[in-house]
């Protein structure tokens, strides 16, 4: 069923299945989408800039994906922008979660009535965590042993008034990578202490479950049985934040290291 050779497109997300004969475990990237669904324009501000301020920016093209493939793994990529959709959080707390965003900036409008949230439920949240469980589902049957998943994301380099309220104890500083497994919860330590060891040996600051612990897609993966983790990427190690656009010397950089430190982290769990 995910043996296909080039990415299965809808209007949701395309995974990427995994090239040969390998089927090694999948990686989910549920925030970089830009999209919004004409069924949300309604709902929400003409602020663009207000809009972009945190996506996840363009995390999809910080790995090599054909790379990846050909390791074995998949890649679920989300089209549909946060504010509308937050593939990171439970069904009722998915649609139009984010009233303003972490500067303040106001981005709905107006409140959606119940039988609007359960249709958008129903068509652009609840597919994601289908494709996502059946992927799953059969790397367990495929596997004796856990099952390598990680949920890639990115950070702003610097916490917002949003942020220090919901964890008042966070540093202003941020690591360039902050690995996340639900204060080892949803991962054997090994499987969390490779991705960080090989990080930092590349020269990136790493922390563990600082300052994010994990999100709705962790705790989710970790009803199966899998090796499952959150992994956050400093936006300034890879754009201008202020510009939102890509850096592509930064980029060149960071690329080639985190393929290849995804692909060995995968291959090495592969049980």
């Amino acid at each position: 069923m995910f043996k296909l050779d080039h990415p299965q497109k809808n209007p949701i997300f395309d995974y990427y299945a995994p090239l040969g004969t390998e089927f090694r475990g999948l990686i989910s990237i549920p925030h970089s989408g830009e999209i919004i669904p004409s069924e949300f324009i309604s709902y929400l501000s003409s602020d663009e800039r207000a809009y972009k301020e945190d996506v996840d920016f363009k995390v999809n093209e910080l790995i090599d994906i054909k790379k990846i493939q050909e390791a074995g793994i998949g890649v679920l990529v989300a089209h549909v922008h946060r504010i509308c959709v937050d593939l990171n959080r439970s069904e009722n707390n998915s649609i139009l979660f984010w009233k303003d965003n972490t500067q303040g900036k106001k981005l709905v409008i107006k409140d959606p009535a119940q039988d609007f949230i359960e249709e958008m439920i129903t068509t652009y949240h609840r597919p994601y965590f289908e494709i996502m469980k059946a992927i799953i589902k059969d790397l367990e049957a495929k596997k004796s042993g856990l099952v390598s998943m990680i949920d890639l994301h990115s950070m702003p380099s610097k916490p917002t008034e949003y942020h220090m309220k919901q964890n008042p104890k966070q540093k202003t500083h941020r690591p360039d990578f902050c690995l996340s497994d639900r204060h080892g919860k949803t991962c054997r330590p090994e499987f969390i202490e490779f991705f960080h060891h090989n990080l930092t040996q590349s020269d990136y600051e790493c922390t563990f479950n600082d300052p994010y612990i994990g999100g709705y897609v962790t705790e989710y993966v970790d009803q199966f049985r899998t090796n499952n983790i959150q992994i956050e990427i400093n936006r300034s190690i890879y754009m201008d934040e202020n510009k939102k656009v890509l850096s592509e010397l930064k980029v060149e950089q960071l690329k080639p290291n985190l393929t290849s430190t995804l692909i060995k982290g995968f291959e090495k769990f592969d049980t």
